[in-house]
């Protein structure tokens, strides 16, 4: 794509229009949310950690079983 070609113009307005979109959801969030945004992150991160943590174990176990390991 060619610098300051229409579809680079419109490429930067999309992500410029999601960018907006993201800080608007992240204030609503937080407004919503009050003091308690902080242990919401912390919980959704921490619950996302452990599912991820659990996946790959298993598909380490999977591929080692498939070796022979």
């Amino acid at each position: 794509m060619k610098a300051f070609s229409k579809e680079w113009w419109i490429d930067r307005a999309a992500l410029i229009a999601v960018a907006i979109g993201c800080a608007a959801l992240a204030w609503l969030f937080s407004v919503s949310a009050g003091t308690h945004a902080t242990e919401i992150l912390l919980v959704v991160v921490f619950a996302g950690l452990i599912l991820d943590n659990r996946r790959m174990r298993k598909l380490l176990k999977e591929r080692s079983g498939a070796n022979g390991g």
